[in-house]
């Protein structure tokens, strides 16, 4: 399938960036929060790869304004949860509870093959008021395909997500975060916002409640956003269902409100192109 390229489509998706790390490393407003007050472990540095990882999606959203997003108005104290590779049918659940127990509204990111498995629980998402983001089909690491299989993963999540729930995201989180500056091109023709995030908090490694806190305090500030899971792997989640009530109650301290990712991202965004028709 070809697409036409739009005038968008500057020589810039040309390149690929490279991630480097400032000598300063990254400063928290809670730096002084009397809840995060774990010093062995906020003095531990990020993960390297997850320091590259967040550099990098910064150069590509000062790159691409409007269209790639790492992160959300720095003017306004809000922060968006989000969760991937959802909906499943044991951590799910649990954390829905504990959004309607803090009265939070969140993301989640949602693999196509997982909502056809557990539709409930996919209703159950957006009834209680959650917004969804698409995560692709089979969680595909995208510069590995064609754009035609790109388009496949895309399209057959969508319409799955469509035929469950009527609704069809207009935001999209590659998995693994790993996109290249031409795949930003193909992603907005066919009338996405790629989606990132500013807050790794690497709880699929299987970490505590503790590590997990500690890595949102070094990273959060205004307009973050918060990468959490959701998928169905028993035992690796149980850490970050434990921080979860926790961040929440401990970031509200601080002054955070919680809104979704299409709230937050409000009057950033580029208009969408128009789309060629589909075969």
């Amino acid at each position: 399938m070809q697409f036409k390229r739009t005038t968008f489509l500057t020589t810039g998706f040309l390149f690929l960036f490279t991630a480097c790390m400032p000598s300063g490393g990254f400063s928290s407003p809670l730096d002084s929060s009397p809840f995060f007050n774990n010093k062995q472990l906020t003095n531990q540095p990020l993960s390297k790869p997850a320091m590259q990882h967040q550099t990098k999606m910064r150069n590509l959203q000062n790159q691409f304004p409007g269209v790639v997003f790492y992160k959300g108005d720095s003017s306004l104290k809000r922060v968006a949860l989000t969760f991937d590779d959802g909906p499943d049918n044991y951590y799910t659940p649990k954390i829905l509870e504990i959004l309607h127990q803090k009265h939070v509204k969140a993301t989640f990111f949602v693999v196509g093959m997982t909502a056809k498995r557990h539709p409930s629980v996919l209703k159950r998402i957006v009834k209680e008021g959650h917004s969804l983001g698409n995560h692709g089909w089979g969680h595909a690491r995208i510069p590995k395909l064609t754009d035609d299989r790109i388009v496949q993963e895309l399209t057959k999540a969508e319409d799955t997500i469509e035929s469950i729930t009527g609704l069809r995201p207009d935001i999209y989180r590659p998995p693994y975060g790993d996109l290249t500056a031409a795949n930003v091109g193909l992603l907005h023709q066919l009338g996405f916002r790629v989606v990132d995030w500013s807050v790794d908090t690497e709880d699929w490694r299987g970490l505590s409640d503790q590590q997990i806190l500690s890595n949102v305090h070094k990273q959060v500030s205004p307009g973050a956003i918060i990468l959490l899971h959701s998928l169905s792997r028993r035992g690796k989640l149980d850490g970050a269902l434990k921080a979860l009530p926790q961040m929440i109650d401990q970031l509200q301290a601080e002054g955070y409100e919680f809104v979704t990712v299409q709230t937050l991202l409000e009057k950033q965004s580029l208009p969408i192109p128009t789309l060629p028709d589909m075969p």
